[in-house]
């Protein structure tokens, strides 16, 4: 019998991929997303997440965003 699993196959780079698995890591054991981590740089998330994890990015970029001082 197979068992198939709906998600959401992410490719990164390694950095975006560490920052992913540590927001999964801080989540209470029944909110995990990750299903899979392939390997360094690929994961297989719940694809109900999507939105949630892009703006995590979205605001994650925002705080490291340098800006010139005027």
């Amino acid at each position: 019998m197979v068992n198939a699993i709906r998600g959401l196959y992410i490719s990164c780079d390694i950095p975006m991929a560490q920052f992913i698995i540590n927001m999964n890591a801080a989540l209470p054991q029944a909110d995990k997303f990750i299903i899979q981590v392939l390997d360094n740089t690929h994961l297989f998330v719940r694809s109900d997440v999507a939105g949630m994890i892009r703006s995590a990015i979205a605001s994650f970029r925002e705080q490291n965003t340098y800006e010139k001082p005027s």
